[in-house]
């Protein structure tokens, strides 16, 4: 279940379908990466998704690989941000199948 639920938000983040991102989060989700330190609450999280999508013209995000192990998934991932690419891993801690924390690993 999880692990379907993390292929709907690489989905949802990949098509910038910020409807579908928010209704995977909870409410108080925190997202935590190099860039923008700590980030809480689904709004805020939001914004600084929105800047995300909003910075590049050529916008992909792709899942290399998808781990779970109980209510944490894993995502290696390639981010393409125009002629930048980014690789790392996401590390998602679930609630009650919603997205509670996001911490974002990747090489910056």
């Amino acid at each position: 279940m999880l692990k379907d639920l993390t292929k709907a938000y690489v989905a949802a983040f990949n098509a910038r379908d910020e409807a579908a991102c928010a209704a995977l989060m909870a409410e108080d989700f925190a997202l935590e990466d190099p860039v923008i330190i700590r980030i809480e609450g689904r709004d805020a999280v939001m914004d600084a998704v929105r800047n995300i999508f909003a910075a590049a013209t050529h916008f992909a995000f792709e899942a290399r690989n998808i781990y779970q192990d109980g209510e944490t998934t894993l995502i290696e991932f390639k981010l393409t941000l125009d002629d930048k690419t980014l690789t790392g891993v996401d590390v998602i801690e679930w609630k009650n199948n919603k997205m509670h924390e996001l911490r974002a690993y990747l090489d910056v």
